[in-house]
């Protein structure tokens, strides 16, 4: 009887040991959590092809960013904010646009870059920000015009994000392709 009561009891010292070194291995084990850092980071290193694929998979609702199953939640130290904007589209080489567009030459003297370049009103996005902008990507706020300020293409209700684009072919097939009233995610 006494053996039984040793071997029970030893029994349930090695089931505790168990459970305690599978809870161990658990609680040390851990996925790197993913940051607007890295997506950024990321953003940086690919190819305009590839950040436009990439740009697809990119969710932001008024409490974070989804993107590639992982959410990462607006908070304090989340390092952005976001704003629901309205969207317009802008060109270099097509009819209707304007000189300095032409030109690729932003109203703070950067060269436009597809891929890389909005308009805003920087008294919302000041200059110089970075922007993630679903089925757009990685892009930086470093011109303005009188429509975006004036927020022209929402009626006064929403910021404006004037997106910049080579070709008026491209600028128009984005423009009726994807939405106009966009939630957007503006880094600190």
């Amino acid at each position: 009887m006494k053996t039984n009561k040793k071997i029970h009891k030893l029994g349930l010292i090695l089931i505790g040991l168990l459970i305690t070194s599978s809870t161990i291995s658990f609680s040390t084990y851990r996925e790197k959590d993913v940051t607007i850092k890295d997506i950024k980071t990321e953003f940086k290193g690919l190819n305009a092809a590839d950040e436009k694929r990439k740009a697809k998979d990119i969710k932001i609702k008024n409490d974070g960013i989804t993107y590639q199953d992982t959410f990462i939640p607006k908070t304090n130290n989340s390092g952005f904010r976001v704003l629901t904007v309205r969207l317009t589209v802008y060109w270099a080489k097509g009819g209707g646009t304007d000189s300095d567009s032409a030109r690729k030459r932003s109203s703070t003297g950067y060269t436009l870059r597809q891929g890389d370049s909005i308009a805003v009103d920087p008294r919302i996005i000041p200059y110089e920000k970075e922007v993630i902008i679903p089925n757009v990507g990685l892009v930086k706020a470093v011109d303005t015009g009188t429509a975006v300020k004036l927020k022209t293409a929402s009626n006064g209700k929403l910021p404006v994000i004037d997106v910049f684009f080579e070709h008026k072919n491209d600028a128009e097939r984005f423009a009726n392709n994807y939405p106009k009233i966009v939630k957007v995610a503006v880094l600190n």
